[in-house]
């Protein structure tokens, strides 16, 4: 990827899907994402981790 995705952007996150929030430091971006626990949890992350969303969300 190599522009940053805009705040809202629904994303893959290893095996999560995940709410972009906005930019955090260096190369790392804040996401929002919904754990199997039902936590919500805020978190930086790397970009290069970070997948566009498949044709298929389920």
């Amino acid at each position: 990827m190599k522009r940053k995705p805009p705040r809202g952007t629904l994303m893959r996150y290893e095996d999560r899907i995940v709410e972009v929030l906005g930019e955090a430091r260096g190369q790392r971006i804040m996401i929002r994402s919904i754990h199997a626990d039902g936590t919500e949890r805020l978190t930086a992350v790397k970009l290069t981790n970070l997948r566009p969303l498949d044709d298929q969300l389920f």
